[in-house]
């Protein structure tokens, strides 16, 4: 799931990121992956939220403060990756994350919509299948608190 998603995500934003902040196609694409890898270690860590904090920042309902949070730590820790790995500079990072994690939040949005089951293949995808049981337990016990 998470393989289409970036794939939708390539088609739809590289030519924007490449027009309107003038990455090239590598930088566009490494973007993307950033994006993805950012999500992945914020919902990886567990720190600090339960899975019905993920499950409203990815629904249609609006967010609560917490899930504001979660998406609040997955773009500081895409801006740093831009800057970091991708090799953008500030300007250019705060544009492609302007642009991007809204586009990835309402794609992931539209695939999980508030469903655990759903959010349960998604983490899937972002665990790789290595480390699902460890992100699940963490998400998991944010849960019951």
């Amino acid at each position: 799931m998470l393989d289409q998603l970036l794939s939708t995500l390539q088609g739809q934003l590289a030519p924007e990121l490449m027009n309107k902040i003038g990455l090239d196609q590598k930088q566009a694409s490494g973007s993307i992956n950033a994006a993805a890898a950012s999500v992945k270690q914020v919902l990886g860590s567990g720190d600090g939220f339960g899975m019905d904090d993920v499950l409203n920042l990815f629904s249609s309902a609006k967010n609560t403060s917490a899930a504001d949070g979660i998406l609040g730590n997955i773009g500081k820790v895409f801006e740093q990756k831009l800057t970091g790995e991708v090799g953008l500079n500030g300007q250019q990072a705060g544009g492609v994350a302007a642009l991007v994690l809204p586009a990835l939040t309402q794609l992931l949005s539209d695939k999980v919509g508030g469903n655990a089951a759903n959010l349960q293949g998604l983490l899937g995808g972002l665990a790789g299948g290595n480390d699902l049981a460890g992100m699940a337990k963490g998400l998991l016990g944010g849960l019951f608190k």
